[in-house]
């Protein structure tokens, strides 16, 4: 019986979980990423098992499979040969200066577990684990995530995350996905088509911004945006890497679909 015990959070809930799952989540720790999208700022890499199989790109769109040295560096993550434990991580988040930017799984999820139904659910343990190391540090953590918020274990989950400083977004890939997100109170951020002109707001009426280091001169260190988990926008990335046309057709197919 897991439940977070917190003023802050926002619906309190109770979790039964009957399974037996993995006590170990490995993760490494870059202190000062080079990639120039992202800027000198810490990122993390979380073992592959931490991806829900609900994922629309975990078989064959996944960005962070596209690029051959980040998806040789998740191999070496995934396989223990690089890393540290969980444990490891929130004692470093918690040194982490006030204000400090930082980014949670350039590759790889927020760790789950399986109910008795098969449902795959966001490990309380792991997340609020993090969140009080962000919240005590005073640092400003971000990521995103795949898990399906229509369990309600998993958008409470999120929500607490939100609301206590550590912001998650929730990886969408159509403009009514990201409505329905935004209406349970997530912010959002969405992949979209580069082939095609990008919307400026979704049938709701959210305003859409494409990713400022895919469009101008700046990164996620100076740009910040999707650290804010109570931004007024939608946040859209392009579609790229080597794997762009494939995801264009994904992106196609859910939308018709």
């Amino acid at each position: 019986h897991l439940r977070f015990n917190s003023a802050r959070t926002l619906l309190p809930f109770r979790v039964n979980v009957h399974c037996i799952f993995h006590s170990v989540m490995f993760v490494h720790i870059t202190k000062r990423s080079a990639n120039a999208k992202t800027g000198r700022m810490p990122v993390t890499t979380t073992e592959a098992s931490s991806c829900p199989t609900t994922c629309p790109h975990i078989t064959g769109n996944c960005y962070a499979k596209s690029g051959f040295h980040l998806a040789q560096h998740w191999k070496k993550v995934s396989s223990q040969e690089r890393g540290g434990s969980w444990s490891e991580l929130c004692d470093y988040v918690s040194s982490l200066k006030p204000r400090q930017i930082w980014r949670h799984n350039q590759a790889g999820d927020l760790g789950y577990t399986k109910d008795a139904n098969g449902r795959e659910l966001i490990r309380l343990d792991l997340l609020k684990s993090l969140v009080d190391a962000n919240k005590s540090s005073k640092a400003r953590g971000y990521t995103y995530t795949h898990h399906r918020l229509e369990y309600l274990h998993n958008l409470e989950a999120v929500k607490y995350a939100n609301a206590n400083g550590f912001t998650v977004n929730a990886s969408c890939e159509s403009m009514q996905q990201v409505d329905e997100v935004i209406a349970d109170g997530v912010p959002a951020v969405v992949v979209v088509d580069n082939s095609k002109d990008v919307p400026t707001h979704t049938p709701d009426g959210h305003r859409v911004v494409v990713c400022p280091a895919q469009t101008r001169d700046t990164n996620c260190v100076d740009c910040g945006l999707c650290a804010q988990s109570k931004r007024s926008c939608v946040v859209a990335f392009l579609a790229h890497g080597n794997r762009a046309k494939k995801l264009n057709q994904t992106l196609e197919a859910i939308t018709n679909g």
